[in-house]
């Protein structure tokens, strides 16, 4: 199991940022763990309608070595030689949740020096109801 600093370093080593005619890409990168213990990266794609956050090209990649339940994960972006860990967006968030339900009590979401269970991001999960 790879530290926290460490995980945020290799969601930071994998940045590359470039300017590209219809927006920017790599300047977002992410790491994340599998119950398994195996590390998956992704960086951002950001370019014109079609946007794809760093988080879901790195759960792309579990999911192609059939692997679904993360037990940690972090998002990081560089400014100046800074990096920043900033959370998931709403859609990575849900899309951590559909690929497995497990997701919502396992996966623990790195945010600087704190961490919260995925459930905490989503606080209306449970809610669904027939009307």
């Amino acid at each position: 199991m790879l530290t926290r600093k460490k995980l945020i370093e290799t969601a930071a080593n994998v940045i590359k940022s470039k300017k590209v005619k219809g927006g920017l890409i790599g300047d977002v990168g992410c790491a994340l763990e599998t119950v398994s213990g195996n590390v998956y990266t992704g960086v951002c794609a950001d370019v014109g309608s079609n946007n794809f956050c760093a988080e879901t090209i790195a759960i792309g990649s579990m999911i192609t070595n059939k692997e679904f339940t993360i037990k940690r994960i972090v998002a990081v972006w560089k400014d100046k030689g800074s990096v920043y860990v900033i959370p998931p967006c709403g859609n990575c968030r849900q899309l951590m949740r559909e690929i497995n339900e497990e997701n919502l009590e396992v996966t623990d979401v790195i945010l600087g020096t704190k961490k919260t269970k995925l459930k905490k991001l989503l606080p209306y999960h449970d809610s669904w109801q027939k009307v």
